[in-house]
C-alpha cells in the first residue's frame, strides 16, 4: 500500500557553534541594566523587548547564523519564496520559570536559538491543538503520524524553527541555573 503525507507540520532544527559564554554574558548584562522587558508567554522569567542583533558585537554572529538557517529553511520549503528575520528578543528563565502555551500571530515562522541551557531547564513542547485530531478517537504513542505533542530537549547552540501558528510552550526550569535563549519571528517578503 502507498502512503503520502499531506498536511504535515514541519519543524526544522540544527546546531551552531559560537561563543556561548560571551552571548550569555551580554544577555545577562541587558537584563541587569534594566533593559526594557515585557510579559507575554513568560511565567516568571525575563523577556526583553525586541532587540537589534547588529547593535551588540556579541550578537552579530547570532544574526549571521539565523540569516543562514532562515535561508536554508526558505529553500527547503520553496526556492521561489523569500523569508527574512523580522524581530528578535531574549528569554531568561530562572529556576521555576516557564512559558505558557502560545502562538506567534502575524508571523510566518518562529524559532529559538539556545544560548545557555542547563540540564532539566525545560523542553520546548509543540502541541497539535489546532488540528481536528483533538476530536479523533484514535491515539497512538508510537506513530508520529498521529502525535498530539512533540518535545525537543534543547542544548547550547540548538536552533529550532517552526510555523508560527503551532502552539508551543516551555516546561518549567527545574534546574538551579538560568536558562537563556534568543527567540525570533520570520516574515515572508516579496521577491524583487
Amino acid at each position: 500500500m502507498q502512503r503520502e503525507n499531506w498536511f504535515v507540520t514541519p519543524i526544522w532544527y540544527d546546531y551552531a557553534e559560537f561563543d556561548f559564554g560571551a552571548v550569555a554574558r551580554r544577555c545577562n548584562q541587558l537584563k541587569e541594566s534594566n533593559h526594557p522587558n515585557r510579559i507575554l508567554s513568560n511565567v516568571g522569567g525575563w523577556q526583553s523587548v525586541n532587540i537589534d542583533l547588529n547593535a551588540f558585537s556579541e550578537f552579530q554572529v547570532i544574526k549571521k547564523i539565523l540569516d543562514q538557517k532562515i535561508n536554508e529553511m526558505s529553500n527547503d520549503i520553496d526556492p521561489e519564496i523569500n523569508l527574512q528575520l523580522d524581530n528578535v528578543w531574549i528569554n531568561i528563565n530562572e529556576p521555576r520559570n516557564s512559558n505558557a502555551i502560545h502562538v506567534h500571530p502575524v508571523s510566518a515562522f518562529s524559532g529559538t536559538i539556545y544560548i545557555s541551557i542547563p540540564e532539566n531547564s525545560g523542553r520546548i513542547v509543540f502541541h497539535n491543538d489546532f488540528s481536528p485530531i483533538k476530536h479523533y478517537p484514535f491515539v497512538s504513542e508510537n506513530s508520529p503520524l498521529f502525535f498530539r505533542r512533540v518535545l525537543y530537549t534543547p542544548k547550547n547552540g540548538m536552533i529550532v524553527m517552526f510555523p508560527s501558528w503551532v502552539p508551543h510552550e516551555v516546561e518549567m526550569n527545574t534546574s538551579n541555573e538560568p536558562r537563556i535563549s534568543i527567540s525570533f519571528n520570520v516574515k515572508q517578503i516579496k521577491r524583487d
